[in-house]
């Protein structure tokens, strides 16, 4: 008789867990599935003057692009295309996500929303948003009765 010892990681456990990650990194994901996650990344800086909002839209032009503030809610919403497909050419990958996304954020009361500022260049939008200039403490003076 041979004695085997068990070893679940190195078999089938091992088997399963390696098929199920290459089936979700590897798959062909439906274009619904790449769509939904179709969101643009964000680095939000403070400063002591001003919140900087930069957001990756690589592959955009500024037109596909939509900035609203409302009611303290900063919305960023745009549309990336799908690459068109050209006569006598067949696409082997489409990884790119494509489609409709939002980005919002709240606004804390110290923005000074008339203010905002927009730009866009090389795939990044950047916000400038002013803060509003803090109430300064006043000494009230006290009249005589």
């Amino acid at each position: 008789m041979t004695l085997v010892r068990w070893a679940p990681m190195q078999s089938e456990y091992r088997d399963r867990f390696g098929k199920m990650f290459d089936e979700f990194f590897n798959s062909n994901m439906d274009e619904s599935v790449i769509n939904r996650v179709w969101s643009p990344r964000v680095d939000i800086i403070e400063g002591e003057n001003e919140v900087r909002v930069y957001a990756d839209i690589p592959g955009m032009v500024k037109e596909d692009l939509d900035i609203t503030l409302e009611d303290s809610v900063l919305s960023i919403t745009g549309t990336r295309k799908p690459i068109e497909d050209r006569e006598g050419e067949k696409m082997h990958v489409s990884e790119r996500a494509h489609g409709k996304f939002t980005r919002r954020f709240h606004l804390q009361e110290t923005i000074n929303a008339e203010g905002i500022e927009a730009s866009f260049k090389d795939g990044v939008l950047t916000l400038i948003l002013p803060k509003v200039e803090k109430a300064k403490p006043r000494k009230i003076e006290i009249s005589a009765a």
